[in-house]
């Protein structure tokens, strides 16, 4: 007599294609927000881009590339194939789609960050009080969905103080006036001082240098929020740090101001 076995089942599996689509799609969220924050240069316009790029297509508010585009397309219509033969995406799945998403968001960053020139070609610099700030960039002419970016690095290079109580503080500016001399946008980056063991002092010590990046697409924010796009032209790029020091007398107080740079909008 045969004894009846126990039925097999089989457990859900993952639309493979699906979770692939769905980690593509928050990896150019990740990329896009890294982007917003200005964490990384606008460099990628085949993947996404925050400005017009001429590799992609522009939706309203941000370009989606054509590289992008043939991912999502691709993507999409493997895992409508996968959905006709019962595949679903399980949680598993859905785990695995965010962290893969997030590698792949990183990694957008990562290939933007490691296209930007190696070298500066050109700087711009002033010197007062014992510091420098020296302007670095490469070209002047900014091409809409991408980022026109400087270094900026600021040297002491003789003042020395240990200050109780007061944060020493500074603040590297990044300013775009159009051609008549009206401001349409600025950026501004604080200056990281080397701290102590202790709470209340900060060390600053000559010879020692901070740099920070600062760069600019095209698009420029108003008072209450929307955004739009700088017309081509002619714009003029001032930079300034700002540096101020209370607890010495007299007080120190110090504007870097470099010459302008003018700036080609195309």
């Amino acid at each position: 007599m045969r004894l009846p076995g126990r039925k097999r089942t089989i457990g859900p599996r993952t639309n493979f294609f699906l979770a692939l689509l769905g980690a593509y799609v928050v990896g150019l969220v990740v990329y896009g927000v890294l982007l917003w924050r200005s964490v990384v240069p606008d460099s990628l316009g085949a993947i996404e881009s925050l400005g017009r790029s001429q590799y992609g297509v522009w939706t309203g508010a941000f370009s989606i590339g054509y590289v992008s585009i043939a991912a999502v397309v691709v993507l999409a219509a493997l895992s409508a194939d996968g959905a006709r033969a019962d595949r679903k995406l399980t949680l598993a799945g859905a785990g695995a789609m965010l962290l893969v998403g997030l590698v792949v968001g990183a990694s957008f960053a990562a290939f933007s960050l490691s296209a930007q020139p190696r070298g500066w070609l050109h700087s711009v610099q002033d010197s007062q009080q014992g510091f420098t700030l020296t302007v670095y960039y490469n070209s002047t002419t900014l091409d809409l969905g991408t980022n026109l970016t400087m270094r900026y690095t600021l040297t002491d290079n003789s003042y020395a103080v240990t200050t109780p109580y007061y944060m020493f503080g500074g603040q590297f500016s990044m300013v775009f006036n159009n051609s008549n001399d009206e401001r349409v946008v600025a950026f501004r980056a604080p200056v990281s001082f080397k701290t102590s063991a202790s709470t209340d002092l900060v060390e600053l010590a000559p010879g020692e240098s901070w740099t920070t990046y600062l760069g600019w697409n095209g698009t420029v924010f108003s008072a209450n929020g929307t955004k739009s796009v700088a017309p081509a032209g002619s714009y003029m790029l001032g930079s300034y740090v700002a540096l101020q020091d209370a607890n010495v007398t007299p007080s120190l107080y110090v504007v870097l101001h470099p010459p302008v740079i003018p700036v080609t909008i195309s």
